[in-house]
């Protein structure tokens, strides 16, 4: 797949992101994740799910101006990537235990992040889009770089944004699957894909 058929495809991608408010870019994306992390060593006592969203936008905002990156819709990234990381089971409670997707959810007080709670969102998005989709295959290795890594920077090869999908996609073998055709299928003991937004 290349050129406009590659591109159609990636937009179909980020639209199904978007419609479940999951989407944002990857450089926007990693603002977000390093303002959480700094806005966790520094508050105190562990603020309610609420109230990490609302300060980390204003870390992400700070981060973003430091790097030179402009944060366009910070506030609608901000809380899509937190969509993602409570549906990835990365927000940890004063127990250690992953934020349930509830009602209690957004006053549950965060006290840490998964240990590698980056690599576990993005391959939630990825799970997402192929249990979406439900006809996504090896054909569409490219498209998917694009929507979950694509940085609009022309040091960032397109080459390793496609090798890191497919080490991502190596490393959930226990819930995907290639079907012959050349499909990637959800595990039905890795689906957890219902709905939530902030």
């Amino acid at each position: 797949m290349t050129g406009k058929s590659e591109y159609a495809r990636s937009a179909q991608m980020a639209s199904a992101l978007r419609s479940a408010f999951l989407y944002s870019e990857k450089r926007a994306r990693d603002c977000v994740f390093s303002a959480t992390e700094s806005v966790l060593l520094t508050v105190t006592p562990a603020p309610t799910l609420a109230t990490l969203i609302r300060s980390t936008l204003q870390a992400a905002r700070d981060r973003a101006r430091l790097i030179q990156y402009d944060l366009l819709n910070s506030e609608t990234v901000t809380r899509a990537v937190f969509n993602a990381m409570l549906r990835a089971d990365v927000l940890l409670d004063s127990d250690g235990n992953s934020i349930r997707v509830d009602l209690r959810a957004y006053a549950t007080r965060v006290r840490s992040l998964a240990p590698d709670f980056r690599v576990r969102t993005e391959a939630f998005l990825l799970e997402f889009l192929i249990g979406t989709l439900g006809d996504v295959g090896i054909r569409d290795h490219l498209a998917l770089a694009h929507v979950l890594f694509r940085q609009f920077d022309p040091n960032v090869p397109v080459t390793e944004m496609e090798d890191r999908l497919v080490t991502m996609l190596a490393a959930m073998d226990d819930r995907i699957e290639l079907s012959p055709a050349g499909l990637y299928s959800v595990c039905a003991k890795g689906a957890r894909l219902s709905a939530a937004a902030p």
